[in-house]
């Protein structure tokens, strides 16, 4: 078991150890410095869009090149060095885009809609001109304003790229100075799920149904869920590593949007990266991805025999997690992500 647990801490060390030497000083001069703009308040740190703004900026920093984040209501805060490339972030918040001289990305992780007005382009000056933060503002109105998208949704990205959007594929990601593997005795549990209850959560109803006991973080399950099984309604995001590796087993599943249009969440590569067993409900774009590493289910039924067989077999479920371990940690961090976005818009200079 310590050979084991050594083996997770030195492959979740390896992208630390490799990802920041694979970068020109030519494209640090050429991209630096980044601007991310998160989609949350700087004081909503309980919000997940807060932590993919912060773990993407970490991924630019580590790779060198000058860093900083413009929360909501900075958008148009003037910059010492203006920036060469901003990255909006599409959260669930609705905002109008300041877009620089410079190149500016809008990074989708969540499902929107488009339409005829998606590919209206306005002139910079109309654009710079608008408040950051009208009531009925629609930033999906404003895609082929972008130089480019990023798209969380390999099969998402296409649909956007035949309706005449510019977009690239930049799946979500994780940050493994984060998410890493660190047990704790007093955490150990057989079962777990973070996740708030906004939409049917399957794995979680299915569990309860067949009678497990699941440890359950998240907001809403108040009177919902037995008190039991109920720990507590927030998990801070820099120990969240803790609660993923001391389970056995970490379910997962998908909102409904998410699931139709291929967006994986951000929990896969996160508990992977902490050495977690995941056991999810089907994707083929987890599946493409993973290959057989991450179990998925289709119905309860198969659901039961995931969790009886990985609760029984702990070798196999070791072989599992440190197989979507490794994965995760070659092609789905924060520096792996930025690189592919720098090595893009290194191929776009080239090509105009």
């Amino acid at each position: 078991m310590i050979l084991k647990t050594t083996l997770f801490i030195l492959i979740s060390l390896f992208p630390l150890l490799t990802d920041a030497s694979t970068i020109k000083e030519d494209d640090i001069s050429a991209f630096s410095p980044v601007i991310i703009k998160s989609t949350t308040n700087r004081d909503e740190t309980n919000n997940g869009d807060y932590f993919i703004a912060n773990d993407m900026a970490k991924g630019f920093s580590l790779l060198g090149l000058k860093t900083d984040i413009d929360y909501r209501t900075e958008y148009h805060k003037t910059h010492a060095s203006p920036p060469k490339l901003n990255i909006y972030m599409r959260g669930y918040t609705k905002f109008h885009s300041p877009f620089g001289n410079n190149t500016n990305l809008l990074y989708i992780y969540y499902p929107l809609l488009f339409d005829k007005n998606s590919a209206k382009k306005d002139k910079k000056s109309f654009l710079n001109s608008r408040s950051p933060m009208p009531q009925n503002s629609n930033l999906d109105d404003d895609l082929k304003n972008f130089d480019i998208i990023a798209v969380a949704s390999s099969s998402y990205t296409e649909t956007l790229n035949k309706n005449g959007i510019n977009a690239i594929y930049i799946p979500q990601f994780t940050n493994p100075t984060k998410f890493y593997p660190n047990p704790k005795e007093e955490l150990k549990t057989d079962i777990l799920f973070v996740g708030s209850n906004w939409h049917d959560r399957t794995s979680l109803r299915y569990a309860i149904e067949l009678g497990y006991d699941v440890s359950v973080y998240g907001y809403n399950w108040q009177n919902i869920i037995s008190p039991k099984m109920y720990k507590a309604m927030y998990i801070p995001n820099n120990i969240l590593n803790q609660y993923y590796s001391s389970a056995k087993i970490v379910l997962n599943d998908h909102r409904p949007d998410m699931k139709e249009f291929g967006f994986i969440n951000n929990r896969i590569f996160d508990a992977t990266a902490s050495g977690a067993l995941v056991i999810s409900d089907y994707m083929k774009e987890i599946e493409d991805i993973y290959q057989d590493c991450i179990p998925m289910y289709k119905t309860k039924e198969d659901l039961k025999n995931l969790i009886d067989y990985y609760l029984k077999n702990e070798d196999k479920r070791q072989e599992k997690a440190i197989c979507a371990q490794q994965i995760t940690l070659k092609e789905y961090t924060n520096t792996a992500i930025a690189k592919k976005i720098i090595n893009h818009l290194k191929s776009q200079k080239k090509g105009d």
